[in-house]
């Protein structure tokens, strides 16, 4: 084979370049969904930990009540 059939001609070169670039593009945007994930992690985690202590409360409260009756 020679060196031009083993060779890439503009066409594929090209082809390439815009695929590399929407890679590129793709991994950014993973990148910043992840960061996006991050935060709404934390905002699940504190809403958890609060629903978790009114339960407690509430059940704190209807046993007291309950030895008072």
């Amino acid at each position: 084979m020679s060196n031009e059939a083993l060779s890439l001609d503009a066409n594929q070169e090209t082809k390439l370049v815009v695929l590399q670039l929407k890679v590129e593009r793709l991994e950014e945007k993973l990148e910043d969904l992840r960061e996006r994930l991050k935060v709404v992690e934390k905002y699940v985690i504190g809403a958890a930990a609060v629903i978790a202590a009114a339960v407690t409360v509430i059940g704190f409260a209807t046993n007291i009540s309950k030895a008072y009756l």
